[in-house]
């Protein structure tokens, strides 16, 4: 009886410890930049919603996987986000809001997530090439896809 007693004491700091290591470590190197969900958002609003896309005449700012990498991935997410919420707009009751609500919200969270050079000199959204809602979304599809790759590429250490 005292054995088993022992037993469990010691599961249990055990347990308490490993907890303690993964938050430690999870503040150490933060949290993932893009989740898998903010890209299944996407994914499925263009399986859902491309369709009748194709009659809708919006053109949308779109920055490209290269200004992302280059030094500019805050602004170039900011700009995604302003431009969803454009696309929301014009495309209003034709779509599902819960997808709207949840790829503005996610969008946003995720651009506060990510760090920019000071002094980078970013084009502002205006200046990017314009582009129909389908492609403006596979667009943001692949810097979404991209940078979930780099978050699994990412070496342990910093």
């Amino acid at each position: 009886m005292l054995r088993r007693q022992r037993t469990d004491s010691l599961l249990n700091v055990l347990l308490w410890f490993l907890f303690f290591i993964a938050m430690t470590m999870k503040q150490a190197y933060g949290p993932a930049i893009s989740s898998p969900e903010i890209h299944q958002i996407v994914q499925t609003f263009i399986k859902e919603e491309a369709h009748k896309m194709e009659s809708f005449d919006c053109r949308l700012y779109t920055p490209t996987l290269a200004d992302y990498k280059q030094k500019c991935p805050r602004s170039t997410l900011t700009c995604f986000t302003t431009e969803v919420k454009v696309l929301m707009l014009e495309y209003g009751k034709r779509s599902s809001s819960l997808h709207q609500k949840r790829l503005t919200k996610r969008l946003t969270e995720l651009t506060s997530l990510i760090k920019q050079k000071d002094g980078a000199n970013c084009p502002k959204c205006e200046v990017h090439r314009e582009q129909a809602a389908n492609d403006f979304l596979t667009t943001l599809q692949g810097i979404l896809e991209w940078m979930n790759n780099q978050g699994s590429q990412q070496p342990a250490s910093h």
